[in-house]
């Protein structure tokens, strides 16, 4: 009878053991060692209190406070549970199991929704893994002879495989919530990981890869001849012939393709990964796949804006070029008008005078000539074309543009003065461009120094040689340039006259940039402004004359 009744306990509490065993949370386990507790020794009220990382050995008195538990609950249901000091010390310090008498007023169980009698026995277990205390199993009962030994010693056991199942159970926890983590990670990075078997052609994969190509879960392992089905046709030879070279090669794999959903929408994807050995033995490639659709659709809009952006800056370029011609070829026109009408006055003298005519008619050649190589050069720079630099000798160059406009500078009443370095300062770059620089801010010069009849006209020339570069000036004592001004004067379609293009200065600066010099403008202290720019001289070309 008594081998009888002790196997019946034995199943009970194996029973017990697999009902706790089966919850998957903190709080299921907890309920279910009450319960279960409460059943086997037949006690009417009792609790459990688990702690929140050690908290119960830290507040070992009279009192604990429910919102410092990791979990609390209660048969019946209790506002607070408060273990009596005695009982306290020497369950959660010394981990001892408490049997004792009491009255209602010694209950661990404050304000329970069924009142204790007068007389209780209470039984209070440590829950205790890996020498910690984790919590406590806590059970009155009405009856002195309810906790036998025999009841305390099956208890023991329960509390002792429960807190066991705590410790798993908050490991599982853990784990689930790290999953939780990864899973919401590749949703948000919309990335998601694949393990892909060589030999056989299966493939398991995380939850976003079945996003990234529309396969129902159930479908585990993925055939390799679903997968192949969602890949874009056009894709899809590049894409086996990537897998095949990686494969013989056994090297990390990187391929870009196209993913085609069920509903017809296009995904682009970027696929990385690396082979190593499977459980089984087998050969595998394990990566990560990545929605780059978001990626690749903000990549063709900032070309499609590049695209703009150049289309823009070459309709802005062509219009500077035709202004540019227009400004830059005004002069050469105007000379060879008026050296045709000089032409045709020589002509018409009785007698004629064909000495002066020739010479006219030679002035409207190279002055035709001088148009046709402005509009070459402007083209060629406007179109960024290779440019045929040759060795120029700067000071040669600028002395021919002052021969070319002596007749303008005495019309104007500007009186020139020059101080060129004798040195034979030679550069590399292209001639007409240079020249048409020195023409252009000596023009302006001349220009400036007509808008004002104060004090004399003098226009300075000068260059000279210093660190492996050439310094040219060239100095006016016109109207000036007020400092707000000045360095919006090389903007494009800015300018200071009535008539004027606002082209001929940026013309100018970028001329000398393409030539790996700077061009700038300064105020002079007493009237009017000096224009310098710099070139980088030839090694070892200058020579001393």
């Amino acid at each position: 009878m008594r081998l009888e009744s002790e196997t019946h306990e034995l199943e009970a509490i194996a029973k017990a053991f697999q009902i706790i065993s089966k919850e998957m949370s903190y709080e299921g386990v907890a309920r279910a060692l009450l319960k279960e507790a409460l059943s086997y020794s037949g006690a009417a009220r009792g609790g459990v209190l688990l702690s929140k990382g050690g908290e119960l050995l830290a507040k070992a008195d009279a009192s604990f406070p429910r919102e410092r538990a990791e979990f609390f609950t209660s048969h019946p249901v209790a506002g607070e549970f408060r273990l009596p000091a005695d009982i306290s010390e020497r369950v959660l310090a010394r981990q001892e199991t408490v049997v004792r008498q009491a009255s209602s007023r010694g209950s661990a169980l404050i304000d329970p929704v069924e009142p204790p009698p007068q007389s209780i026995t209470q039984l209070c277990l440590p829950l205790v893994h890996q020498e910690r205390t984790i919590g406590v199993l806590y059970l009155e009962s009405e009856r002195r002879e309810t906790f036998t030994s025999r009841c305390i010693s099956m208890i023991s056991m329960l509390a002792s495989q429960a807190a066991v199942f705590f410790e798993s159970t908050q490991l599982f926890e853990a784990l689930r919530e790290t999953n939780l983590w990864m899973v919401k990670g590749q949703q948000i990075g919309r990335m998601g990981s694949y393990r892909w078997n060589t030999r056989t052609l299966l493939s398991r994969a995380s939850r976003e890869c079945y996003r990234i190509f529309d396969v129902d879960l159930d479908v585990n392992p993925v055939p390799f001849e679903v997968f192949k089905s969602r890949i874009y046709p056009d894709d899809l030879p590049d894409l086996e012939q990537a897998l095949a070279e990686a494969v013989s090669a056994k090297s990390p794999f990187s391929h870009e393709y196209r993913v085609v959903h069920r509903n017809g929408s296009i995904l682009h994807v970027a696929a990385v990964g690396q082979f190593d050995l499977g459980p089984t033995g087998d050969v595998e490639l394990e990566g990560i796949i990545t929605d780059i659709t978001e990626r690749k659709a903000a990549e063709q809009a900032l070309t499609d804006a590049r695209n703009e952006l150049a289309r823009a800056v070459r309709l802005a370029s062509l219009g500077e070029l035709a202004g540019s011609i227009v400004h830059e070829i005004n002069q050469p026109l105007t000379g060879i008008i008026m050296s045709a009408e000089a032409c045709l006055r020589w002509l018409a003298r009785e007698p004629t005078e064909p000495g002066e005519a020739r010479k006219s008619a030679l002035r409207v050649i190279e002055q035709g000539r001088r148009a046709r190589d402005v509009v070459t050069g402007l083209r060629s720079l406007a179109r960024a074309a290779q440019l045929k630099f040759t060795d120029v000798q700067i000071n040669d160059a600028i002395e021919e543009i002052l021969l070319l406009l002596k007749r303008d500078i005495e019309r104007a009443d500007v009186t020139l003065r020059t101080a060129l370095d004798r040195s034979k300062l030679i550069v590399e770059g292209d001639r007409v461009q240079l020249q048409q620089v020195v023409h252009n801010l000596v023009r302006n010069a001349i220009d400036a120094m007509i808008a004002t009849n104060e004090g004399p006209r003098l226009l300075t020339v000068s260059s000279k040689a210093a660190e492996g570069h050439v310094s040219v000036e060239i100095a006016d004592t016109g109207i000036g340039i007020a400092s707000t001004n000045r360095e919006r004067l090389f903007d494009a379609l800015y300018t200071t006259k009535g008539d004027g293009l606002g082209l001929g200065l940026s013309i100018c600066r970028k001329i000398i940039a393409v030539h790996g010099g700077r061009l700038w403008v300064e105020e002079n202290t007493a009237h009017g402004a000096t224009f310098t720019f710099t070139l980088p001289l030839r090694p070892s070309a200058t020579v001393s004359n």
